[in-house]
């Protein structure tokens, strides 16, 4: 019974922002001012950023979204390395993992921070060798299963 209630509380607590937006936004063509911000942040207890995101998406889509389902952070599997530093990690790899006694994970990495500052391009962040790790390795356990 109390799940219930929670929803209908969160439904009331969207048509309320709904209704606000629309009531504030009526009228407005071009940007909205700062007094309109003010009494959105007030009535609707967010930020300013937050204000201005939710203006943003109900004027493209019409709809309201919470702040609170928005994802955090980069997508799964988003690349940010330019393929220069991409190259240089995957040869690093190849070179340090094609031998039988495999060297750690931390020689690896002073390896591949070495031949970026070489280049004059920024380090990768450990995470990223590691991730970058794992993926060749799979790709490569993959394909020899394959055979």
């Amino acid at each position: 019974m109390s799940g219930n209630s929670e929803e209908d509380h969160q439904l009331n607590y969207r048509q309320r922002r709904e209704d606000s937006l629309r009531q504030l936004l009526s009228g407005i063509v071009d940007k909205p001012s700062k007094e309109i911000v003010e009494e959105l942040k007030k009535d609707l207890g967010v930020s300013r950023a937050t204000a201005y995101r939710m203006m943003k998406t109900f004027r493209t889509c019409g709809a309201i979204t919470a702040p609170w389902t928005r994802p955090v952070g980069r997508p799964k599997g988003a690349r940010c390395l330019d393929p220069r530093r991409e190259q240089l990690i995957q040869e690093a790899i190849k070179a340090h993992y094609s031998h039988a006694l495999r060297p750690r994970f931390r020689a690896l990495v002073q390896d591949i921070h070495q031949r970026c500052v070489e280049e004059l391009l920024a380090p990768p962040n450990w995470r990223t060798i590691r991730n970058m790790l794992i993926r060749l390795t799979h790709t490569a356990s993959s394909a020899r299963r394959k055979r």
